[in-house]
Order: structure tokens, then C-alpha cells, then sequence
């Protein structure tokens, strides 16, 4: 299996981001030619390294995600390790999984009519288990909107 791998940098200067995408096999046979020009230019700081979950909706580690449930909405960062799954609704003892999954960013949020969103044992979830979700950003792009489009932030607050 050929991984998707996405590398954020820093301009040190500016503080500017760029990001740039390439397969575990591409780093395998060249890996200058694959990350130039960050790699060999000593004004950028490597700042993170995140495997991809969706390459068809471009998911990685390290994104927020926008969750649709019939519980409700929520925001979530995906993340990479070991969680506690439990879909029992608190009936059982939740199972030690690892694996990639979304945690909930704001857990005690409850809908109009005081109903939780997002219940004690779902804010933790398998990426799979997912009904619906969406990416709307990463938590290194700028929280400035550009004209017309939401932040990833503007979900959260």
C-alpha cells in the first residue's frame, strides 16, 4: 500500500505555511526532488509530518472535520493512536482500539432542545464509524478569512 503523506512548513520569516504532498514510494526513490525546496532551504521549518486517512476527500492527521450525525453537528480534530471506543451507549466497558479517529473539539455541546451532540461515549470515535463528515481545515492554515469562504475556526466559535 502506497501512503499519502502531507508535510506542513514554516517560512521563518513570514510565517508563512506550505504544504506539500507526496506518496511514501516518491520519498522511497528520491526524496530531495520530492520535498524541494523545502528540504534543502534553511528558511522553512518543518513543522508537522501527517499520514493521510481520505485521500479522496484529502483527510489527514491533524485536520478538523466537520461531523454530521442524527445526534447532531459537531467539530472534530482527526487524530492517529490509541482511543477508547464505545458504541454501547455507556452499556458496556469502552474497548482500547488504535487506529484513526475523530475527537470531539467542544464535548459538552447540547442541540436547541438541551439534547447532547456529541454523548460521553462518542467523543472519541473511529474515522469509520462515521456517518458524514467534511474537511474544512487544518489547524496550521490562518484563521483570516478570504472573501467568501469561512475559517476552519469560524465552525468552532
Amino acid at each position: 500500500m502506497n501512503h499519502l503523506i502531507r508535510y506542513v512548513f514554516k517560512h521563518k520569516n513570514t510565517g508563512k505555511i506550505e504544504t506539500k504532498r507526496c506518496y511514501l514510494s516518491q520519498l522511497e526513490t528520491n526524496p530531495t526532488e520530492a520535498l524541494a525546496p523545502f528540504v534543502n532551504d534553511s528558511d522553512y521549518d518543518l513543522i508537522s509530518r501527517d499520514l493521510c486517512f481520505d485521500e479522496e476527500k484529502g483527510v489527514f492527521v491533524g485536520d478538523l472535520i466537520y461531523v454530521t450525525t442524527w445526534l447532531g453537528n459537531y467539530i472534530a480534530s482527526v487524530n492517529l493512536g490509541e482511543y477508547e471506543q464505545d458504541g454501547s451507549g455507556d452499556e458496556y466497558e469502552p474497548s482500547k482500539c488504535f487506529g484513526f479517529y475523530a475527537e470531539a473539539l467542544i464535548k459538552a455541546s447540547t442541540d436547541e432542545d438541551g439534547f447532547e451532540v456529541v454523548p460521553d461515549y462518542l467523543v472519541q470515535n473511529s474515522m469509520l464509524e462515521l456517518e458524514s463528515y467534511n474537511r474544512i481545515g487544518t489547524i496550521y492554515e490562518n484563521n483570516e478569512q478570504r472573501e467568501g469562504e469561512k475559517s476552519a475556526w469560524d465552525y468552532v466559535t
